[in-house]
């Protein structure tokens, strides 16, 4: 079974002259992206699998789809441990 990414319920965000600014309402506290961390973001935001994120990278940002999934799970590993975002499984992974 595939696994997508979704915005826990207290989060907002908004693009902010190319920065990804998060807020969660919940904990007051906010974040900003910039780079590979924006981009992702902004996948997650359109809806897009793990698969759909690491083949995006890969092509961007020329690295190997390996490397694209490692860095991913680490970077999602940090907005899932500061409350920002949940897994949610899905029936395919597009």
């Amino acid at each position: 079974m595939a696994e997508s990414v979704l915005a826990e319920e207290q989060i907002v965000w908004r693009d902010l002259d190319g920065e990804v600014v998060i807020l969660n309402l919940e904990s007051g506290i906010y974040f900003g992206l910039e780079g590979s961390g924006n981009d992702i973001w902004r996948l997650l935001a359109q809806g897009c699998s793990r698969t759909q994120i690491v083949e995006q990278l890969s092509a961007d940002y020329e690295v190997s789809p390996e490397q694209a999934r490692t860095d991913l799970d680490r970077f999602l590993a940090e907005l899932s441990a500061k409350g920002l975002v949940i897994a949610a499984p899905v029936t395919s992974d597009d």
